[in-house]
This record gives structure tokens, sequence and C-alpha cells, in this order.
């Protein structure tokens, strides 16, 4: 099933959004700061953040929620936001300006293809129907590869295998995970716990095994197969056995170290040390009171790990044993940070309303 997606709703919204009106949720003021931000970027490894939202001269990015960013894996200068309701926008210079794609007006998920940079995936929805994407070219059109059967239903995360591209995995806002191994022709359901459900916000393959991959269930818990898909078991008294991970809200995988797993919760973050066995990680004890949205780590050296809560950035060397702490004068809650995996001291992050 491939069908070209004519975005006829979007292309009105951006109409509306890039002539300065506003839109429910958004607004577009003239003047950049970091009180308004949307999408900031540090240049220097996190000690300075700056907002990068320029449109135009007299338009920017103020007032989006961001949802998702994809940086090309071959040309770092090519970044991707999606949005909660304006769509999809594209810099093609780092972040320092950037222009409208034509897309669903959602896009929750945005991931490329990382032996091909031509090919990349998104998640979005378009007239209430969450749908999978495709597109095989810079600048071209959007094949649809996936439908919901209904309205209401949002692909709600995306995840790629960088062993095979042709395998990735999907998880809906009602709890279902899909998968394909012929890049997106077709699809199979995976059979879950059915009394295991709430919406699937993060997949993470494991770096060194693709049958490997961990699912969190956003403020249910966490979900694991070590067979590709063909069982699938609930592990969220495995990561903490004090009940925290009840509270699921972000889970990230090492991008180098094999096993390696990390785990955003409501009261703080738990670590996959590679085998079967999670603890606890001693990070500030303050930010355990606000939910983790937000983990990275670098793609080039795993002991540098990254997290958000709140209005702040926090960020260790030498795997969580001390932390460096970066405040964030903004309205907005960081919802997803992302390396340079070129240049792993430039990191881009995506704010959002909660």
């Amino acid at each position: 099933m491939k069908r070209t997606v004519f975005l006829i709703l979007p292309i009105i919204v951006a109409t509306f959004f890039l002539s300065g009106c506003s839109l429910p949720g958004g607004v577009v003021p003239t003047k950049i700061s970091m009180a308004n931000a949307t999408f900031i970027k540090t240049e220097d490894g996190g000690t300075s953040w700056n907002p990068k939202m320029k449109i135009d001269e007299k338009k920017t990015l103020a007032g989006v929620d961001v949802l998702s960013v994809a940086i090309d894996p071959f040309d770092s200068s090519i970044v991707y936001i999606g949005t909660m309701a304006n769509g999809l926008f594209v810099s093609k210079n780092a972040g320092e300006s950037w222009t409208q794609v034509p897309f669903a007006d959602k896009a929750y998920g945005l991931i490329f293809d990382q032996n091909n940079q031509n090919i990349m995936y998104g998640s979005g929805v378009l007239n209430d129907r969450g749908k999978i994407y495709k597109r095989l070219a810079e600048d071209q059109e959007w094949k649809e590869v996936y439908t919901e059967p209904s309205d209401g239903t949002i692909i709600s995360s995306l995840a790629i295998s960088k062993f095979n591209s042709q395998i990735l995995y999907a998880g809906t806002s009602e709890g279902v995970i899909i998968k394909t191994i012929d890049g997106g022709q077709t699809w199979v359901n995976l059979k879950t716990d059915p009394n295991f459900k709430g919406p699937i916000t993060s997949i993470g393959f494991d770096a060194a095994n693709e049958n490997h991959v961990f699912f969190a269930v956003f403020q249910v818990g966490v979900l694991e197969t070590k067979n590709a898909g063909v069982t699938i078991e609930n592990i969220t008294e495995k990561v903490d056995t004090i009940g925290q991970t009840s509270s699921v809200y972000s889970l990230v995988a090492d991008p180098y170290l094999g096993g390696v797993v990390y785990v955003g919760t409501g009261g703080g973050i738990f670590r996959r040390n590679g085998s079967d066995g999670w603890s606890s990680m001693n990070i500030i004890e303050s930010s355990k009171a606000f939910p983790i949205r937000s983990i990275a780590v670098n793609p080039k050296n795993s002991k540098e790990i990254m997290y958000s809560s709140a209005k702040a950035v926090y960020k260790s060397v030498d795997s969580g044993a001390r932390w460096s702490t970066f405040q964030l004068d903004t309205s907005k809650e960081i919802s997803v940070i992302k390396y340079d995996v070129m240049d792993p001291i430039k990191m881009y992050a995506g704010l959002r309303s909660f």
C-alpha cells in the first residue's frame, strides 16, 4: 500500500501560520528570545543554549510545540522538526532558518534511514487519522505506507534498525505495536498483554542486537522483546522494584554500548547495565521532583549523558557520577534532545507545553 500524500489541509494551515496570523496553541511574534523559545541549540556542549526559530525577517516558530527532531546522519546541517499542530519544518543551515514542508498537521515520529539519507519516515495525523509516511528523496512528496482504521489513534513512536533499515517498529497511542521488515510495504501486529495498555512513546534498539528492542509505555511501564517481537515481556518490575517506572516518560538506548538502556520516570532515571540488571542512577535529587521527559547519550562517547527536568538541563561526562546543570529561561519544557552525530559538541532541543 503506497499512496501519494495530498496535503491540502496542511497547506492551508501553512498559509495562516506563515503569514503571521495566530493558530490554536501557536502565535508568531517577530521577536526571538529564550522566553518564547520552542527550539534551541548549543554549540559548546551545553554550556550555553540559544533559540533557533527564524523563518524569515518577520516570522518565527515561536508558539509551536515540538514533538520530534531528526538530524540527517550524512549532512547534519539538515534538521527536521515535527510539531503538535503546525506540521513539519526543515532547516538546511543547522537551525539558522526554517521552511515548512507539506506534511500532516501533527508530526509525532521522524527518523532517517541511516544507510540512505534520501529515505526518511514520519508519523503524523491527517484529518484526525494516524498515518505513517515514507519519503524517498529530499524535497519529494511523502508516500503513505500505513494508516489507522479509524480516527483518534496516533502513531506515537517510530524506530528503525541500524543493522537492517528495512526493519521498523511503530507504536500507537492505544498501546499497539506494529512492525515492518520490508521498509513499510507490509506490517504485522505484535502481541502484547491486553491488560498492559498505554501510549507507546519511545522505542529503543539494543545497539548490539537488532532483535532486542525496548518500548516505553507512557506512565505505565516498560516492555522488552529479545526475539524481534515474537514475544514481548513486561519488565517494569525488573527495571525498578520500588514502582517508579509506573510513571515512565522517556526511554533511550545507548547508541554505542550493547544492552544499555535509560528510562526516565517521574522519580528519576533507571539504567540497564548491559545484562538484565537495572539500577537507579544517582542524578541530582531535586530533579527527581519533576518528570524526566528527555534523555540523550553522546553517540561517540557513552559516558556523556544529558537529561532535562522542568526548566533545567543536566549533563554528565562520567556515566552519571557527577552532573553539570544549565538553567533554561523558557516558558516551555524540553520534549526531546538530539546530538549532532557528526559533531556531538552540538545539540538541539525541542520544547513544548505540557
